[in-house]
């Protein structure tokens, strides 16, 4: 992880002992290089891209149901246009594409049509979880050279982790040697099994490296199974721990009884109308949750209690216990994946937008703020930041809505100078998200002179709605934009008009 916390892609350790080196030899084939041509979006200009882009990491051939196939992280192919493989040894180049991604995790599964790429290995068989202690050894193409590199390094932590493409907290695994530029998506191995894929590190610290363990690697590639990667549920609750005594007498708990109290549902979430704010949470599974929110996990460790959901797939069932009113009671929840206020939509993903009267409207996403540079949370607008990390999703609001900025012109005068404000309302309708944005404008009729809305701060902006169409084109010609909205917002269709009452 580079100095922002981005991830990054190597190993520079001590150097692989001899049995180590002799256990791995075999597999030496099935570690490849990674070589991709990005085009990533550009959330400043957001019907543009940035440009032809090159990076290099690393990956390992592992067999699937579908036949062998090849392991990386999500962040070496973001914004991919084109991808090269190249095994150990072989001096020939191979054209790849992704068969399936998922940011959340950092994994993607690449395929090659040429059947020979493939011949001749002896691909990586998934090994479990290591323990504390354990030796491991990384493999993998890191900068400074274009041969393959093999390193050493013990585990040190296993906790759950916020992966810096998706800032999701996922099991991690941690070792004691650093992760550099080229090695992320190399093969992480314990006794001749693969037992993660090396993806980001530590760079105030040195010798600190992550791993992606086999729970996760195997959650994925069960996930893609059916050709979409759906992701990792979440309990869709935040939880207060009742380490105080006072408090849980206050509530009635048996004494010796432990949990944590919920203090938010999440708006649709797999806890929506099944689990209440003033629930505590007893049991996941059979399992106890301890008054710190935490799980048994292993021999003797602990882990948050949200691991236990995140494991399943979406759609699972999964029990819990709570105490409310007095009593346990058991709840059976039906896991979805995590729905917050402010979405990131994945570095492949193209950006959304709106113009309207030179008003360029977007979704509030991470990948929008960063926009600001490495140092977003403090530069970027403090109340929009706090929306990323507090905010919170309702009926009233399923996303937040921003003026990016204006494409000066006649018709938007006055409000020349306005960015990054957050539109609550428009012809007094609220604005729940930007889909739902397009639909109120796009329904005004002749009728309606204006076109006026409301921005977070009191801010009102009102824009003749003849003049706006009027001048449409023109903005659009003159700031290149080839289109006035994403593609996916071509489909909106008006408000339906409403019924006058009768007098």
């Amino acid at each position: 992880m580079g100095p922002d916390g981005a991830p990054v892609c190597s190993t520079v350790a001590m150097p692989p002992s001899a049995s180590i080196t002799k256990t791995i030899r075999a597999r030496r084939r099935a570690v490849v290089k990674v070589m991709t041509t990005a085009d990533p979006p550009d959330y400043d200009q957001p019907w543009q891209t940035l440009g032809a882009e090159t990076a290099t990491g690393s990956g390992a051939i592992v067999k699937t149901p579908r036949g062998l196939r090849v392991l990386t992280n999500a962040h070496v192919v973001e914004g991919h246009v084109f991808i090269e493989l190249r095994r150990y040894g072989d001096s020939q180049k191979y054209v790849a594409k992704v068969e399936g991604i998922s940011h959340e995790c950092d994994l993607a599964l690449l395929t090659v049509e040429a059947t020979e790429f493939f011949k001749g290995t002896r691909p990586f068989v998934l090994g479990s979880l290591p323990g504390l202690g354990d030796p491991v050894t990384v493999l993998g193409f890191p900068i400074g050279g274009d041969r393959l590199s093999i390193t050493e390094g013990v585990v040190s932590r296993i906790d759950m982790t916020p992966y810096t493409q998706s800032e999701r907290d996922l099991l991690t695994v941690q070792i004691d040697a650093a992760i550099n530029a080229g090695n992320s998506g190399g093969p992480v191995v314990r006794s001749g099994r693969l037992v993660g894929i090396a993806f980001q590190a530590l760079e105030e610290a040195e010798d600190i490296g992550y791993v992606i363990p086999t729970p996760i690697v195997k959650h994925f590639l069960d996930d893609i199974e059916d050709g979409a990667v759906d992701g990792f549920p979440s309990l869709g609750i935040s939880t207060q721990d009742l380490e105080s005594g006072a408090h849980r007498k206050a509530l009635g708990l048996p004494r010796t009884q432990s949990g944590v109290l919920i203090t938010h549902v999440e708006y649709e979430g797999s806890a929506w109308r099944d689990l209440e704010v003033g629930d505590v949470l007893l049991e996941v599974e059979g399992t106890a949750v301890a008054s710190d929110g935490t799980v048994a996990f292993m021999t003797g460790a602990r882990i948050e209690y949200e691991h236990l959901a995140v494991m399943h797939q979406l759609g699972d069932t999964l029990r819990v216990k709570v105490w409310r009113a007095g009593k346990r009671q058991t709840v059976e929840l039906t896991l979805r994946a995590p729905s917050p206020l402010v979405k990131d939509p994945g570095p492949d993903a193209k950006p959304r937008f709106y113009i309207f009267g030179g008003l360029l409207f977007v979704p509030l996403t991470r990948a929008y703020l960063e926009t600001w540079g490495e140092d977003w949370r403090s530069k970027a607008p403090a109340s929009l930041v706090a929306l990323h990390d507090d905010g919170t999703r309702s009926a009233r609001c399923h996303e937040v809505v921003v003026v990016q900025k204006v494409l000066a012109d006649k018709s938007n005068r006055g409000y020349h100078d306005l960015e990054s404000v957050q539109i609550v309302r428009a012809q007094d309708h609220g604005v729940r998200s930007l889909r739902a944005l397009v639909r109120i404008v796009e329904s005004a009729t002749d009728e309606d002179t204006y076109i006026r809305l409301l921005a977070s701060d009191g801010t009102q902006i009102v824009i003749d709605r003849a003049l706006a169409l009027e001048r449409q084109d023109t903005i659009l010609k003159r700031y290149g934009v080839p289109q006035d909205r994403s593609d996916d917002l071509r489909t909106v269709r008006r408000r339906p008009a409403r019924k006058k009452k009768a007098t």
